[in-house]
């Protein structure tokens, strides 16, 4: 193995830079933080500071641990910060997600359209897809189809607003796909 490889291998080594508690530190540190969760700040640094006391092995080991991990700051302040700042203020009720609307995509004539327009005009003149989509949308020979496809989605109740911004996506994306095709 020469010089240079070795140097290559070793400036490919990935750095950490976030450095996570082991699993049973962290119930320690969560279960510390949800008895106190409603602590005012100065209660709160007294009881942190009692359970630091008590829990002087566990911490130690932690902070050993992260140590030989790379970790260069001060451990005792990564926890207290997780403690107080993040754990604390953590819901445990889990989130619903929110009920999408179905999507509807564009008519196969529509994207057509978008296509032609980007392989004969947008693409020849070298236009940004910023323009090439405002040249589509004020082109006299498309204005049939976008009237066509503009009542059909306002028939699935999209505003105005969303049919436009629709149609921009639709336009960047399939003319980044084009580009990239190319």
């Amino acid at each position: 193995m020469s010089a240079e490889t070795t140097t290559n291998t070793t400036s490919m080594s990935s750095r950490t830079y976030r450095f996570k508690f082991n699993a049973t530190f962290m119930g320690h540190l969560k279960e510390f933080s949800r008895l106190h969760k409603f602590d005012e700040p100065v209660t709160f640094k007294d009881n942190w500071n009692v359970w630091c006391d008590e829990n002087k092995d566990i911490i130690k080991d932690e902070k050993d641990r992260l140590k030989t991990a790379g970790y260069e700051g001060d451990a005792l302040v990564k926890m207290y910060k997780s403690a107080r700042y993040y754990f604390k203020n953590k819901s445990n009720e889990k989130t619903k997600p929110k009920k999408r609307r179905q999507y509807i995509g564009l008519e196969p004539e529509f994207r057509d359209a978008i296509d032609d327009h980007i392989d004969n005009v947008a693409m020849r003149r070298e236009m940004k897809p910023s323009d090439g989509y405002i040249n589509f949308m004020d082109d006299s020979k498309n204005s049939a189809i976008i009237k066509t496809e503009t009542l059909r989605l306002e028939s699935y109740n999209f505003k105005k607003d969303e049919i436009l911004a629709k149609f921009k996506k639709t336009y960047k994306n399939r003319y980044f796909t084009i580009q990239k095709n190319n």
